[in-house]
């Protein structure tokens, strides 16, 4: 099992499962539930309306639905899955949009846990639904920058990865979905891939309407335009076109002459190219900045 399905897995301590009496059964608008499938309730959501004095003698079945799409999003693989979908779509039909307008709820009270399991149960019961998952994604880029903020990489790359999948997955069934674009191109950004991050954000600049979001995209691009040349450059060179990458590389020597990187890939162009001597330079000077560079030195 991967650590993302073991995190929200762990979750499941919060469920609660009531058994129905013998021979009996629960009609959901014509849907039959019979006593073999217990019902789920979110412990801590019960309790919390048990303080504030809201819950009654019985326990409500809106507590059951609740509890259902809480128990889907941690579990999508729960041995009863098709029978809690059924349950809620026969409860109402438009429980996609109450599940989507509860989860964007919690998240704004400051309850990201529970917004993210929302998110995550309404992406299990419908991953076409892509403003959900959409909302999902930004959910879990949330919840990557708390684990970061506690000093937790490994967790936050977990989640930042997961999101960046989601937001393709959404692009794989409608390339048009401009705020996936405007998304995905920081998602890149900050995986350091700036070429796939420029296109990103120029398909961006051509579906998107919203003018604040268009001008910070052109000042993004603007900003990683260098990073997209050296990215070029170094692709060109270990894919087997020195000159092309070094025509790239070297309109950034003067500004990042303190960068050993660069000159470890003008380096290699060179000595591709089999201009040992200026290659021999290149090397060098990667030495001169960063002394143990074991890739320079074995290339000397």
């Amino acid at each position: 099992m991967d650590r993302l399905k073991k995190y929200f897995k762990k979750k499941t301590k919060n469920i609660s499962f009531i058994e129905m009496q013998a021979n009996s059964y629960i009609d959901v608008n014509n849907y039959k539930v019979g006593q073999e499938i217990p019902l789920p309730i979110v412990v801590d959501e019960l309790v919390g309306e048990i303080k504030s004095g809201d819950a009654v003698d019985e326990i409500k079945f809106v507590q059951f639905i609740k509890g259902i799409i809480y128990t889907i999003g941690v579990d999508e693989e729960f041995k009863y899955f098709n029978e809690y979908k059924n349950i809620l779509y026969s409860y109402d039909e438009k429980i996609e949009e109450y599940i989507l307008y509860s989860a964007l709820k919690y998240i704004n009270e400051n309850d990201l846990e529970t917004g993210m399991v929302w998110l995550r149960a309404l992406n299990s019961l419908n991953s076409k639904n892509l403003f959900g998952k959409y909302n999902y994604a930004l959910s879990l880029e949330e919840r990557a920058k708390v684990a970061l903020s506690l000093k937790d990489v490994d967790l936050a790359a977990m989640f930042l990865g997961e999101s960046t999948h989601i937001l393709e997955e959404i692009l794989s069934d409608d390339p048009n979905f401009h705020l996936a674009h405007y998304k995905l191109g920081y998602h890149y950004k900050n995986n350091n891939e700036f070429k796939k991050s420029q296109l990103t954000w120029e398909k961006f600049l051509r579906l998107g309407k919203e003018e604040e979001l268009i001008q910070e995209v052109r000042e993004q691009l603007e900003e990683i335009k260098e990073d997209v040349i050296y990215e070029e450059g170094c692709n060109s060179v270990l894919y087997g076109n020195p000159e092309e990458g070094l025509d790239k590389l070297l309109l950034l020597k003067g500004k990042y002459n303190e960068w050993w990187n660069l000159h470890f890939m003008i380096g290699l162009a060179y000595r591709q190219m089999g201009s040992f001597e200026k290659a021999k330079e290149r090397f060098e000077k990667v030495l001169q900045l960063e002394e143990d560079q074991v890739d320079a030195l074995n290339e000397l």
